[in-house]
């Protein structure tokens, strides 16, 4: 039968083991998967394609209208024409023909105002879309950016893991005393992962709590299985 010292060291260096692939499993749960990226650069692309497609509907609406204000035109050379040919002499016909020169003459100085106003929208909505574009690409490479370091982390401390593991099995191997190592596993999995502490001035390294002192005795002996009353941790010095 193994002495309780050794069995207690040798606890101890598998708890140091333990305790190193408790935190390496959470650090690689608690790395960024590129998710909240993914969702902030498909936001983006859309931003940039309701722009784009605003931005093409108004250089459509500036190509229609200056289709119309070309046809307008055409047609108000057509009556000045034959206004001024001399062609028409009946007096009614010529005064429908000035009032339909006034009309469309109104329509072409509304025409012109608003082409004015449309290049003025199609200039702003084409930076918009274009920065939009440019700030959708960047989300987006910071999504691929974060996706290949999350990989790249994820098999890296995957290959901590592994190796920790072989190590764990290795250190639980020196543990000849088995009943202790399942006490101290069954300890550890209700005590947040750590089953044995140190004593640290007076308190245990597991809780932190104040200990009396025949446990305290105890743990720093070494000769007598030592418990912490507060958490049931294993205690050594």
């Amino acid at each position: 039968m193994p002495l309780l010292r050794e069995t207690l060291d040798a606890l101890l260096a598998l708890q140091q083991i333990d305790t190193q692939l408790q935190r390496t499993r959470k650090t690689q749960a608690g790395l960024d998967t590129g998710a909240d990226a993914k969702t902030k650069a498909a936001a983006a692309r859309a931003h940039a394609q309701t722009l784009s497609q605003d931005y093409h509907k108004t250089a459509a609406d500036l190509k229609d209208t200056e289709l119309k204000l070309s046809t307008l035109e055409n047609k108000l050379k057509t009556n000045h024409q034959r206004m001024y040919q001399g062609t028409i002499t009946n007096a009614k016909e010529l005064a429908n023909l000035e009032k339909e020169i006034d009309s469309l003459g109104r329509q072409r100085s509304d025409l012109d105002g608003r082409i004015l106003e449309l290049m003025d929208e199609v200039e702003s909505k084409k930076t918009a879309s274009a920065l939009a574009d440019a700030e959708a690409a960047q989300a987006e490479g910071h999504h691929q950016s974060t996706v290949a370091q999350y990989h790249a982390r994820f098999e890296s401390l995957a290959g901590d893991l592994t190796t920790l593991t072989a190590q764990r099995t290795e250190a639980a191997n020196q543990v000849e005393d088995k009943a202790m190592l399942k006490r101290y596993d069954d300890i550890r999995a209700r005590a947040a992962g750590v089953g044995i502490a140190r004593v640290v001035d007076r308190t245990c390294g597991g809780c932190h709590m104040q200990l009396g002192s025949q446990a305290i005795n105890m743990a720093l002996g070494g000769d007598e299985l030592a418990i912490c009353e507060n958490c049931g941790r294993l205690l050594t010095k």
